[in-house]
């Protein structure tokens, strides 16, 4: 039975067969985020591919909820609940990362792939990358109009993604127009940036107990160190660099992301 105070659903698009798989893209960024890996992973996972809240076609949160982790993290945990999905495995990136670390501290995943999460970094770092951010989506919404003919060259395709992906030029052009078009139309961009990247609250994870994998592109010129930094705050997570990817490094590097995902698996064992 619906409760009273449920929100409407996330955007979710759901494929294959097996253990269920959660993927949660990052900030400004939709479910086209993992276009390159779906159809792999959805031969032996039950993919569930979600738009976070406020983003791609999924509504934002009410005024009156401040769009933090935890609030984040709640929209994303009725979905599941209503999809009948209890503990899945999860790979999110940047802001998807640090909420799928979240849903395992609550105890909701069964283990974690998180690359690029969100995570302690100092004010002057902090004040950088939100300023990255900020010239993101500007540059994306000026570029939006044409992203469709213009990304369609090598070249600009290439230099338009350079803060997302280390080798924009693997990324089709009709994943680079999504990519561009989610990030410069993200309804609720503003309010995440302040509210969930921004702000940094060290949590403790130290109450994780499944099999975490914390990885970072070795282009990565967003992320900083906060991926490392906060590998070693989580019980037996291991980090990994990922040679010549960036902050999105899943079309930079499918096979190594895929690989992961199964190692997390494979560590977690059966339910």
């Amino acid at each position: 039975m619906e409760g009273p105070t449920r929100r409407p659903g996330l955007h979710v698009h759901r494929e294959g067969s097996g253990p269920p798989l959660v993927l949660l893209p990052g900030l400004g960024t939709t479910l086209a985020e993992f276009q390159a890996i779906v159809p792999h992973l959805a031969r032996r996972y039950d993919v569930l591919a979600v738009d976070l809240p406020g983003q791609g076609r999924s509504p934002a949160l009410p005024p009156s909820v401040r769009p933090d982790i935890a609030a984040l993290t709640d929209a994303v945990e009725q979905e599941l609940d209503q999809r009948g999905v209890t503990v899945p495995h999860v790979l999110g990136v940047s802001l998807g990362g640090r909420v799928g670390l979240e849903l395992a501290r609550r105890q909701r995943a069964r283990s974690v792939v998180a690359i690029s999460p969100t995570g302690p970094l100092s004010p002057p770092e902090r004040a950088f990358q939100a300023a990255m951010l900020v010239g993101a989506r500007a540059g994306f919404s000026a570029l939006a109009p044409a992203a469709d003919p213009l990304l369609r060259w090598t070249v600009p395709r290439t230099a338009a993604l350079v803060l997302l992906r280390a080798r924009g030029w693997h990324t089709p052009a009709g994943e680079a127009a999504a990519l561009v078009r989610g990030f410069a139309e993200a309804p609720d961009f503003w309010r995440l940036l302040r509210h969930a990247i921004v702000p940094e609250a060290t949590i403790d994870y130290r109450g994780i107990g499944c099999p975490v994998r914390i990885a970072q592109g070795s282009h990565d010129v967003l992320a900083l160190s906060q991926a490392a930094r906060l590998a070693a705050l989580i019980p037996g997570a291991r980090f990994h660099l990922l040679p010549f990817a960036g902050h999105s490094a899943i079309a930079d590097v499918p096979q190594r992301v895929i690989g992961l995902v199964d190692d997390a698996a494979d560590a977690a064992g059966h339910p």
